[in-house]
This record gives structure tokens, C-alpha cells and sequence, in this order.
């Protein structure tokens, strides 16, 4: 590896659910003698060029007209091949004169391609778009645009490695993008809240109280985790549930609504709970079970996407199937009402956590999966 390129260049969009934040700060660890150069793609690469602003507004409308009310539009913006060549060619334009000096660039997220022609560049997200296709009930009508997935696709074989969260979104490379599997590297994913020193509020686990954190309330399970509750309710009068992040319409006895909340507050949520309910539908990654186990506080999560990675088995949490009412409602009265088991799984779960997700980990197998391909060439 040359050492007199003396920058790095990573392009980011926003937060990314406080992801770009971490990613900058293992970059400047695991490089200290670069200068990290952060590029917000969409505040200074789009927004500045007020015409491809407006066109690409205006372009994903008409491609994805009827989906605007089912949507999100801020994701409908990003997924036309007018932006995705748009980007590409104004990050050249900006940037390449750096490239001689510069050792990397990196992206999260692949909603774009910021590569610049003749300098290593690489990939850190969570999702594929196909990834979509291995959640249960999805079809391809609920697709992009396949011109845009087909960009995407060129993105994965563009980069010199794709740096992915979990097994499952490798797999997803390897067969759904028919990636090579040397340029794809599992390095994990870390959580936002730090581990605390601190055990549980409820350290005997006896509390009989389930937290739910989720912004999007359907996506994640919630209407299931609802009736899961009642049939809980049922067995144990006295159980309780918080629901983080999001603020159903819900009139339950014993349940707390806490809507959105900051982060020092989910870590004291979870010290006050018995076991994280995640019985999500579609899930990129699902940080918040990490964060869970981290806080010794076992996790019921659905065998969906990188869950049963995270969650093991009737070790640090329960795995259930996806949508299942019954299995859901079983797994929380277990854990509920037999405590001695809900804190083995806890302390399993955090040292599983600490070993495998903490940010040092991370950090360390992001810098040297960069490392290992800069020196294989």
C-alpha cells in the first residue's frame, strides 16, 4: 500500500440512523495519519445543482407515480437512473482532482455510486434492494425500477470490496448479484448506544415488563407484537409493555406509549425491562437487539435478515417465525415468567455482543478487510 496518498474521501448521506457518524469515526481510527474528507452527497453534490435537483424530483414522480402515496418519497428520489448517473458524474467533476493524493473512497448505503474512475473505492451498508424478495409475501411488484437495479447491480462489481453487515446481505451478493465472493467482507454492525457498566433496574429479571422500539411501527411487527400481548396478558395480568420510537393509536391496559424518544432514554428503557420484543417483518440489520444483549436484556426477534445472526437461539434470546402470533406470545410468557432463564440469556447475549459487535470489533475488521484489498493489488 502507497503511503503519500494523504486523504480519504467518504461520501455520506445524512445520518443513516447515526451509522455515517460511527463509520467516520473508525475511518480516522483505523487511518490516523489520512485526513477523512466527509462529502454529504446529498447537501453538496445534488442541492447545489439546482437543475439536476428539480429534474430528479420531477423524473422519480413520473417513474414511481403510483407509489407516491404508499411511499416514501425521499426514497423514491434516489432510486432513478437520471440520479444515480447524475451523482456519478458531478462527484467526477468535484472531486477527481483529488484523486492522485487520495488512498480510498468509501459510501455508505447504495442508493448511488460516488467512485471515482482510477481510485480504490469501496461499499459499507446494511441492504441490497433484492434483498427485499427474502422477506415473507414480497414480490417483485414492490421493486424499483429494474433500469435502476440494474445500476445497482454495476455498483457491487464496481467497488473493490463490498463491506456488508451481516451473512445475510452476503448472500445476497453472492446470489442475487452474482457478486465475487473475494470482493465482499462481513465486518458487522455496531450498536448507537454504548454497553453499560451497569446491570439491569431489574436485576433478578422479575419485573414482567417488554419493550418494543421502532420507528416504523408496521415494518417492524407492532400490530403482531399487540395481539401477542393480549394472549400474554392472559397468562400474566401484570405484564406490562413500553413502546419506543413509534405512537400507535394503542388502548391496552399495562401498555406505555413513550413515542420518540433520545437515545440516553432507550438505554434506560431497556434496564427497566424484562425482555426486547423484535418481531419484525422486513429488517436490514436490527441494531436495537444488539443493544439489547449488550444491556444483558435477552431478545425474542423473528428469523428474519441478520436477526438469527445476532440473536442466538435459545442462548441469548428466542428466534420465531415471522408473523406468528402464538410462537410470539409463547416465547414472552416463557421469559416473562421464569426469570432465572431470562438472565442467563442475558449475560450470554451481552458477552456474544461485546465480543462480536462492539465498535472496537467493528472497527478493526472494517480497517482491515480496507487494508487487505488495497495491499491484494
Amino acid at each position: 500500500m502507497d503511503d503519500s496518498p494523504e486523504r480519504i474521501l467518504f461520501f455520506r448521506q445524512g445520518g443513516f440512523s447515526h451509522i455515517n457518524d460511527r463509520v467516520a469515526g473508525w475511518l480516522r481510527e483505523q487511518f490516523p495519519a489520512r485526513q477523512l474528507v466527509e462529502i454529504d452527497v446529498l447537501q453538496e453534490v445534488i442541492k447545489p445543482a439546482r437543475d439536476v435537483l428539480f429534474r430528479a424530483a420531477a423524473t422519480a414522480a413520473f417513474t414511481y407515480f403510483q407509489r407516491l402515496r404508499r411511499g416514501d418519497f425521499r426514497d423514491l428520489f434516489f432510486r432513478t437512473p437520471f440520479l444515480f448517473h447524475a451523482i456519478r458524474r458531478r462527484i467526477s467533476q468535484k472531486y477527481s482532482y483529488l484523486a492522485p493524493t487520495t488512498l480510498f473512497s468509501i459510501q455508505t448505503q447504495s442508493l448511488y455510486d460516488a467512485s471515482i474512475d482510477g481510485l480504490p473505492h469501496f461499499l459499507y451498508t446494511d441492504h441490497t434492494h433484492l434483498a427485499n424478495l427474502r422477506y415473507p409475501g414480497a414480490t417483485r411488484a414492490l421493486l424499483y425500477s429494474q433500469p435502476w437495479i440494474d445500476l445497482e447491480t454495476s455498483l457491487y462489481h464496481r467497488v473493490r470490496s463490498n463491506l456488508v453487515m451481516s451473512a445475510f446481505i452476503r448472500d445476497s451478493l453472492l446470489q442475487d448479484y452474482h457478486c465475487d465472493p473475494a470482493k465482499i467482507s462481513v465486518v458487522g454492525a455496531a450498536p448507537n448506544l454504548l454497553p453499560p457498566d451497569s446491570f439491569p433496574e431489574n436485576s433478578d429479571y422479575s419485573n414482567r415488563t417488554i419493550l418494543f422500539v421502532g420507528v416504523d411501527w408496521e415494518r417492524k411487527g407492532g400490530p403482531v407484537l399487540i395481539e401477542a400481548f393480549r394472549k400474554v396478558r392472559e397468562k400474566i395480568p401484570d405484564a406490562r409493555l413500553i413502546i419506543a420510537g413509534s405512537s400507535p393509536a394503542i388502548d391496552l391496559p399495562n401498555v406505555e406509549i413513550a413515542g420518540r424518544v433520545p437515545l440516553p432514554e432507550i438505554s434506560r428503557l431497556l434496564l427497566r425491562s424484562t425482555v426486547l420484543a423484535l418481531p419484525s417483518l422486513r429488517e436490514p440489520q436490527g441494531v436495537n437487539a444488539i443493544e439489547a444483549l449488550m444491556h444483558r436484556i435477552p431478545v425474542v426477534a423473528t428469523r428474519i435478515g441478520a436477526l438469527p445472526e445476532m440473536v442466538e437461539d435459545r442462548k441469548s434470546g428466542i428466534i420465531i417465525p415471522p408473523n406468528d402470533v402464538p410462537a410470539l406470545a409463547a416465547a414472552l410468557i416463557e421469559l416473562l415468567s421464569t426469570p432465572s432463564l431470562a438472565k442467563q440469556y442475558g449475560e450470554a447475549g451481552r458477552e456474544t455482543a461485546l465480543s462480536r459487535y462492539s465498535s472496537s470489533a467493528v472497527s478493526k475488521r472494517l480497517g482491515e478487510a480496507i487494508r487487505t484489498s488495497l495491499h491484494s493489488t
